[in-house]
């Protein structure tokens, strides 16, 4: 008996899955961590006797959360690779349960982005429309990704490739009875 092959639906779900839980947080941490070095905000005395802050400051850039997000993107980067190889049976519970982990994180993150209103105290920036709609953006991904890849990893073609193997068909029975056989 062959081993079940990984079917596009698998690749797709993988694939998609890898795109916004590893590429897209490392990508934004290599982001801030460039622009953190063009844009450190230095403390200059002033002639007064006060401080004077130059530079800019790159919002929700602090160095925990950077490699918190980090780490979770290379963890799961490591679970897509044990889910494309397929191996070990167990891997399509962990992935499907690791997706909908990080959906919930990013679905939180996203709406109470959305939902804060900007303020003087938190900055103003001609960039904020641009946020917004890319928050949104990537909320319909966050809801769609993790939704198609529950479904597909639960039917039958994707549960053959990660058991490795197709289920044998049920041996098909005959009952035979008297009357079956002509016999009274």
């Amino acid at each position: 008996m062959n081993k079940p092959p990984r079917t596009l639906g698998i690749a797709v779900a993988i694939l998609a899955s890898v795109c916004l839980f590893s590429c897209l947080p490392l990508l934004e941490v290599i982001m801030v961590l460039a622009l953190r070095g063009r844009l450190e905000t230095e403390l200059v005395q002033l002639d007064g006797g006060g401080t004077a802050a130059f530079g800019g400051n790159v919002l929700n850039a602090d160095s925990p959360r950077l490699i918190v997000q980090a780490v979770l993107a290379l963890l799961f980067l490591i679970i897509a690779a044990f889910a494309w190889r397929g191996k070990p049976s167990t891997i399509r519970f962990i992935l499907i349960g690791a997706v909908v982990l990080l959906s919930a994180g990013n679905i939180v993150l996203l709406i109470t982005t959305l939902t804060t209103p900007q303020t003087l105290q938190t900055g103003i920036d001609s960039g904020a429309a641009m946020t917004r709609s890319l928050a949104t953006l990537q909320l319909c991904f966050t809801v769609m990704i993790p939704l198609y890849v529950a479904w597909y990893m639960n039917r039958g073609p994707a549960r053959a490739f990660f058991r490795g193997h197709f289920l044998k068909e049920p041996a098909r029975t005959t009952s035979t009875t008297a009357t079956d056989e002509g016999t009274d």
